[in-house]
C-alpha cells in the first residue's frame, strides 16, 4: 500500500504532480456512485482553490451529516507529528469526479479535527481521525449520504470493497480523475502477522485485507473499506501495493467505536495542539510560486 512513507505524499510533490498525494486503487474498476455515497475527498484547501481536484490528499467516509471518518496520518505532519489546523482542509463529496464540479458536488470546510491521542507516526497505531464539517450535509442529498459503521471486525475470507482516487501504478503519481473501487478479501491476522509477512506489526485496532494485484495505494489513505454494506475499515498503510505477502492494513472501525462515539458526544481529547509546520508552509509557498510561473 504505501510502505513507511505511508499514503500521504509530500504536499509539494503531490501538488507539483497535479494529483492527489497518496495511494490509489490497484487492480480496480470504475466505482458506482450508488455504491459509494459515503465517499469523500479530503483536500488541502489552498491547493484545491488554485486548481479544483489538485488538492486531494486522502479519502474519507461520511458517518453522519456533519462528520467524516478518516486516517490520523491524513491530518498530521508525519515529519514532526504536528497536527494541521482544521482550516488547512476542505472536504468534497457527492460525485465520483475528482477534477470536475457536477450539479451534486458538495464543497465544505472543516471546523474541527480530532486525531486519536495515541496515534503513533512510527508504528501507525491508532490511525483514526474525525473531521467535523463547517456545515451539515442536507438530509436526502441524492449522492452524498452517511454510511453505517460496523459493530464487529470482519471475519477472515469476507469479501469487501475499498475505493479512492489514489495512484493506479505503484510508485507513480498516476491518479484517476474518476473514483475507482476494488474488491478485496479480509486476511486472517495470524497469517498477516507471520514471519513472511508483517511479522507481528498488525496489532489490535488493525486488520488486513487484499490479495495479489488488488489493493489500495498512495492517495487512498483514509478511505473506506465496506464489508456487508457497513463501514468496517479505514485505509491506513502497508508495504507496497498489491503484493502477495503484504495485503493492505486497515484501521478497525468497530475497535474504535468507543473513541468515535466519545468524540461525537463532545468528550474527545484529540483536537488540541494543531500547529502547522514550517515545512508545510515552505512547501505550500514553493507550490504557489510554481503555479504562478
Amino acid at each position: 500500500m504505501w510502505t513507511q512513507s505511508l499514503l500521504l505524499l509530500s504536499v509539494a510533490a503531490a501538488a507539483l504532480a497535479a494529483s492527489a498525494t497518496e495511494p490509489k486503487i490497484i487492480g480496480g474498476f470504475p466505482a458506482e456512485q450508488g455504491d459509494t455515497l459515503h465517499q469523500v475527498s479530503i483536500r488541502f484547501r489552498v491547493l484545491d482553490e488554485k486548481g479544483f481536484g489538485r488538492g486531494h490528499i486522502c479519502g474519507g467516509s461520511l458517518i453522519n451529516n456533519r462528520t467524516v471518518l478518516t486516517a490520523a496520518h491524513c491530518a498530521v505532519d508525519l515529519a514532526n507529528g504536528m497536527r494541521y489546523p482544521a482550516s488547512t482542509f476542505r472536504v468534497v463529496g457527492g460525485s465520483v469526479e475528482r477534477m470536475r464540479i457536477t450539479e451534486n458536488t458538495v464543497v465544505v470546510g472543516v471546523d474541527k479535527v480530532f486525531v486519536h491521542e495515541r496515534f503513533s507516526t512510527v508504528t501507525i497505531e491508532n490511525d483514526i481521525a474525525l473531521m467535523i464539517l463547517s456545515a451539515p450535509i442536507p438530509d436526502g442529498h441524492p449522492t452524498l449520504q452517511p454510511i453505517e459503521r460496523a459493530t464487529s471486525q470482519p471475519a477472515a475470507a469476507t469479501s469487501c470493497q475499498t475505493s479512492g482516487w489514489g495512484t493506479t501504478i505503484v510508485g507513480q503519481n498516476v491518479s484517476p480523475s474518476s473514483l475507482l473501487a476494488v474488491n478485496v478479501t479480509v486476511q486472517s491476522t495470524t497469517e498477516c502477522n507471520s514471519a513472511g509477512a508483517y511479522d507481528g506489526h498488525v496489532v489490535p485496532g488493525m486488520f488486513c485485507a487484499g490479495q495479489t494485484d488488488k489493493d489500495a495505494c498512495q492517495g487512498d489513505s483514509g478511505g473506506p473499506l465496506v464489508c456487508n454494506g457497513k463501514l468496517a475499515g479505514v485505509v491506513s498503510h502497508g508495504k507496497g501495493c498489491g503484493l502477495a505477502a503484504y495485503p493492505g492494513i486497515y484501521s478497525d472501525v468497530a475497535y474504535y467505536r468507543g473513541w468515535i462515539d466519545s468524540c461525537l458526544a463532545g468528550k474527545c481529547s484529540g483536537a488540541g495542539g494543531m500547529v502547522i509546520s514550517w515545512g508545510l508552509l515552505v512547501s505550500l509557498l514553493v507550490v504557489l510560486v510554481y503555479r504562478e510561473l
